[in-house]
């Protein structure tokens, strides 16, 4: 195996002068990740292609532009599934979403924002759980759904819906049959309610965030962040919510146990609900900032 000498000023130089040519020439912002997870993937693809320098890999990257969307494949962490972690999604069905249907007219929209949403599962399983509350008919007038992640490819893959056999075994058989269609091509989600989702890429920690959000679906995604691109991610996410939603993350993040901006609903099954009320000015300082009393323990 090659080996790639990392523990020397002159690697450091290096990796810096790297991650800032990936930024503004090539608009790859890879700086928000933790430092020990972004060397052990760059690293794993220099192996891959014997290169033993962040420098010689620079080089690589200026001259073979292929290189860039394997780079980006090792970040883009593409781990999911329908129901998840089943508890949570039993807490968010009985609990979670009455509240937001019982907050709003019978006529009002219920908008939600998967962020982070990889291939798609974890918006189709709310979906799922919210056709089921409100009925479907409601549901495609009521519901309207953004479904954003940094991997255009998992997007595409989203936006269609097909699924394998293997990929559905956590959806109860009664709901499997009720909301998708056996086909040549695999399990594909209900065309009626897909088309209630909005995909798009979108970058958490650049991008301007969705609004009027009811509730925001993020799971496991801000480990893979170091703390200032945490907290200015989770400014974003309190911009987005109304007043009333609820933030929904995954069983390894307690990054906001105890944070002002969201209180805990369930510390158990990681739900929590929009904190302290901040005037548009304190969202840009924060943003810009990147830190505050607010983040404080």
């Amino acid at each position: 195996m090659i080996n790639i000498n990392i523990n020397t000023p002159e690697a450091n130089l290096e990796l810096e002068a790297l991650l800032d040519y990936l930024k503004h020439s090539r608009g790859c912002d890879l700086t928000g990740y933790k430092r020990s997870s972004l060397m052990r993937r760059l690293q794993y693809r220099m192996r891959c292609i014997n290169i033993n320098s962040y420098q010689s890999y620079q080089q690589y990257l200026h001259s073979e532009p292929d290189e860039l969307p394997a780079l980006l494949n090792e970040f883009l962490i593409k781990v999911t599934s329908f129901f998840r972690d089943h508890h949570a999604w039993d807490y968010l069905a009985t609990e979670i979403i009455p509240k937001i249907i019982t907050s709003k007219q019978t006529d009002e929209p219920i908008r939600v924002w998967s962020a982070g949403c990889a291939t798609g599962q974890e918006i189709y399983s709310c979906l799922i759980l919210l056709a089921e509350a409100l009925g479907i008919e409601s549901c495609l007038k009521r519901v309207k759904c953004f479904a954003t992640d940094a991997d255009q490819a998992a997007i595409r893959q989203a936006q269609q819906g097909i699924y394998t056999a293997t990929q559905i075994i956590g959806i109860p058989p009664a709901l499997q049959e009720k909301y998708f269609q056996d086909t040549n091509e695999g399990y594909v989600f209900h065309s009626k309610l897909r088309r209630r989702i909005i995909f798009c890429c979108h970058d958490l920690t650049w991008d301007a965030p969705m609004s009027k959000i009811d509730l925001l679906i993020c799971r496991n995604v801000l480990i893979y962040f170091n703390l200032k691109a945490q907290q200015s991610i989770l400014v974003r996410f309190h911009f987005a919510l109304e007043k009333t939603g609820f933030l929904f993350m995954g069983k390894a993040e307690a990054i906001i146990t105890r944070r002002q901006l969201f209180p805990p609903v369930s510390f158990k099954q990681h739900v929590y609900a929009k904190g302290l009320n901040l005037e548009i000015e304190d969202y840009f300082s924060l943003i810009t900032r990147g830190k505050s009393r607010l983040f404080k323990d």
